[in-house]
């Protein structure tokens, strides 16, 4: 048997900047989280979009990593659609129309799973290295809507603390997992008495305030 020195590519490949479609194949309960903005700190339950991305740049090429696999992007939101949220102003966008106040009672973010929008993706600078960030959703153009399809690549998957699913938690990446045991929802099922208090006095405050601009 004959191995040999196997060269690993580390460079990763950005989304690039502009309007790209997207098919949002994961949506992540990430549990209730201490935000600070401008010198508050506050409880605020989070979550986050990842979609795929599908088409060309405008060099024209494909919008894939170098082993062929679609390129990603995501989006953290606080979980409210109060009138002031990201989520809501996003989701407006994508559908092309205000949610009725029956929907602001509640709304079901597992219908969006597998749908496309367009994803407008922008690019930042900071300490010397570019980041791309989804900055809003809206809907597909009618011309691209009267095409077929694009077929989706990655499984389609949620996770709600809510409903707890090891098997899903442990496939996901380190970094996500030490992110959602932040969570008062994870310490709250680990026996930590402070967790309770701290989703009691999160979701008071999605009720009445919004403000923080994620």
């Amino acid at each position: 048997m004959i191995i040999r020195e196997t060269k690993s590519d580390t460079t990763f490949k950005l989304p690039p900047s502009g309007s790209h479609l997207g098919r949002l194949y994961r949506i992540l309960d990430l549990g209730t989280q201490k935000v600070e903005w401008q010198g508050a700190i506050k409880m605020q339950r989070k979550l986050m979009f990842s979609f795929e991305l599908h088409g060309e740049d405008n060099e024209g090429q494909p919008l894939t990593t170098h082993d062929g696999k679609p390129l990603m992007i995501s989006k953290r939101y606080t979980m409210s659609l109060g009138e002031q949220s990201t989520l809501r102003k996003d989701l407006e966008s994508w559908r092309g129309k205000k949610f009725t106040p029956e929907e602001l009672q509640g709304f079901d973010l597992n219908v969006l799973l597998g749908k496309f929008a367009m994803c407008n993706v922008t690019h930042n600078d900071r300490e010397g290295k570019t980041y791309a960030n989804l900055s809003g959703l809206s809907q597909v153009p009618a011309a691209l809507k009267k095409l077929p399809e694009p077929t989706g690549v990655n499984e389609l998957f949620i996770l709600s603390l809510d409903e707890f699913d090891q098997a899903k938690f442990d496939s996901l990446s380190d970094g996500l997992k030490e992110v959602i045991k932040k969570s008062a929802e994870w310490r709250g099922t680990n026996g930590e008495e402070e967790a309770n208090q701290a989703i009691s006095t999160a979701l008071a405050d999605l009720k009445d305030d919004d403000t923080m601009p994620f």
